[in-house]
């Protein structure tokens, strides 16, 4: 039978942890706060059953979330701030990262970071954690921020719409950039889009210049990133609708966001 009610020692280890390291420990440090109580062996069967009777949530090897007494074995803890625990070099990019910044209603279950390793998805209570791993180059454009006490690494909105086309590309991605770019011009930076684009690939830059030149932005300065590129690229595999200027295939899709001549 579960044990669902704790000892006095066992919540007093676990608010003597929360005291000194907020909701986030190690086991290490589990052992360390244990050691005047419990031997070695005692402690290590401890952290298994408090972790079986949802006191303490595994987030990865050796890192645990302690629950909230009255949350017992659901994580209290931002999405965003998990993403980070689960790997420490990595950013919330995409939709999520679009949310944090006022863009999205809802977070979405599915969070995708940018990371400098490789990292299988990993599932968390109803919340889907992927990681997309990338050359150092690509790994900028992100800020730190501080959620229930915790740290967490988020992409701006800029880099976010960025990272989509750049490692997330789909006509629903495009689409979706270009949603957000008409609905946010006025908030969003757009000489930072142009910075940022300057590190990325040609093919992403491409895609830039052709939504920017739909919605009526300044393109100039992603055409000098490309003038010398002379090679041919696609949006999507199996585009047919070629753009000379950017030298770009593209679905005729697209063509609906055009600017409506005069007549």
């Amino acid at each position: 039978m579960k044990q669902t009610i704790l000892t006095a020692k066992q919540s007093q280890l676990l608010e003597n942890l929360i005291i000194k390291y907020n909701r986030v420990v190690t086991t290490r440090q589990i052992y360390e706060q244990a050691e005047n109580n419990w031997h070695y062996q005692q402690t290590k069967k401890l952290i298994a059953r408090l972790v079986d009777n949802g006191w303490l949530i595994r987030i990865k090897r050796g890192l645990y979330a302690i629950s909230n007494f009255s949350n017992r074995g659901f994580l209290s803890l931002s999405p965003y701030v998990v993403a980070n625990l689960l790997v420490k070099n990595s950013y919330v990019s995409f939709g999520a990262a679009l949310t944090y910044h006022g863009m999205f209603d809802q977070l979405t279950d599915i969070l995708y970071s940018i990371s400098k390793i490789q990292y299988k998805p990993v599932k968390l209570d109803s919340t889907e954690y992927n990681f997309i791993k990338v050359k150092d180059d690509f790994f900028f454009g992100w800020e730190k921020a501080e959620i229930d006490n915790q740290s967490a690494q988020i992409a701006t909105a800029e880099k976010a719409l960025i990272d989509m086309i750049q490692f997330h590309r789909s006509q629903h991605a495009v689409d979706l950039v270009i949603e957000k770019l008409m609905a946010y011009r006025s908030t969003l930076d757009i000489n930072q889009i142009y910075r940022d684009l300057s590190h990325m690939s040609i093919v992403t830059i491409k895609i830039f210049g052709l939504i920017f030149d739909l919605l009526q932005i300044d393109a100039k300065p992603l055409s000098k990133l490309v003038e010398t590129k002379q090679s041919t690229h696609w949006m999507i595999a199996g585009d047919k609708k070629f753009n000379a200027k950017w030298r770009l295939y593209y679905n005729s899709y697209f063509d609906q966001y055009k600017p409506q001549s005069t007549p």
